[in-house]
């Protein structure tokens, strides 16, 4: 019997959609276009349900990444979703992007740290844990510089793999020597590996997996929006003046 899964994710330029039943990916796309999301998800959606003439009535679950990444293409990301799932009455759940590089690595045992390019000389970053099965994350996503981000992994061995690895390659060989540093195309989030993904209930379960979406739960941004940083800028500058 099919369980069909629709899965977004707009945290990058690159929007990526997919249609899986089970553990197969039926349909899985990948745009890079110089339009705004807003103006190719639905259709994006559209193309790939047709291609498997798949009603929206049938799909059983919806999924979206929830972070980190551009504020714009999350928000539309998510609220696409969030209105697709009340349309058609079917559960959401979120994942968060780092996670769904890591789970390609979980059957190595030791650290992991995803990090993929935050722009402004940082990266976006989290740390794994694996057993050879079970992934755990050990800390919240952050936002560094790459020579932070060096003071902050202990373990000398770690796997790094992401968008990041490969922007900051040098900074990083020579901050981490011992690290082993995968780039692309390793470094991609894979939709397809969230069939494998738990569903977790517990906010306090720290295995990577996936999440219901509740009404009330929030992008993962991270850092906050170039217009925040901006309007935080002029605040200060009013008080210093």
């Amino acid at each position: 019997m099919s369980v069909l899964t629709l899965a977004v994710d707009s945290s990058n330029e690159n929007l990526s959609v997919a249609l899986l039943d089970h553990d197969k990916a039926l349909v899985d796309l990948h745009l890079s276009l110089s339009q705004p999301h807003s103006q190719n998800l639905m259709a994006a959606i559209d193309w790939i349900l047709k291609q498997v003439s798949v009603a929206s009535s049938e799909i059983d679950k919806l999924v979206v990444c929830r972070g980190p990444g551009a504020f714009s293409g999350l928000r539309i990301g998510i609220a696409s979703m969030q209105g697709l799932a009340q349309a058609l009455n079917k559960p959401l759940y979120t994942f968060i992007g780092h996670d769904l590089v890591a789970a390609k690595f979980a059957y190595r045992i030791g650290d992991i740290a995803i990090l993929t390019d935050a722009r402004r000389q940082q990266v976006y970053w989290s740390l794994y844990r694996s057993d050879g099965c079970i992934l755990t994350r050990l800390t919240p996503c952050r936002v560094d510089d790459p020579a932070t981000l060096a003071l902050e992994i202990t373990e000398s061995d770690v796997l790094l793999a992401g968008s990041g690895v490969k922007v900051y390659q040098t900074e990083l060989a020579g901050l981490m020597p011992d690290s082993i540093r995968l780039e692309t195309p390793h470094a991609k989030p894979d939709l397809a590996f969230i069939a494998g993904l738990p569903l977790i209930a517990d906010e306090n379960d720290r295995r990577v997996g996936l999440r219901l979406a509740t009404k009330s739960f929030e992008p993962l941004y991270v850092r906050a929006s170039d217009a925040e940083i901006n309007r935080l800028k002029k605040m200060n500058g009013k008080l210093d003046g």
